[in-house]
């Protein structure tokens, strides 16, 4: 049978970096929920699409004052490094 190309064998974050999520607003800990289900199947598609969603509304609550620096840094280094 052959592999599916839409499907991982490694992670897709890092689970190395520690971070508590849960004082973030919902719209994050869901987002952040979601990455985490896709990564327990290797679904790197649409993790890459949800991470897009991550990393947008990261900044837009950063910029508007709703998460600090270290929250939007520590997002984007755990579940899909940092681009800025």
């Amino acid at each position: 049978m052959e592999k599916d190309p839409f499907k991982s064998d490694v992670p897709l974050y890092d689970h190395n970096i520690k971070y508590n999520y849960q004082k973030l607003p919902k719209t994050l800990v869901d987002l952040i929920k979601k990455l985490e289900e896709y990564d327990k199947t290797g679904d790197w598609f649409n993790y890459d699409l949800v991470f897009d969603e991550l990393e947008i509304t990261s900044k837009t609550l950063y910029s508007r004052g709703y998460i600090t620096s270290y929250d939007y840094k520590m997002i984007l280094f755990k579940y899909g490094g940092l681009y800025d």
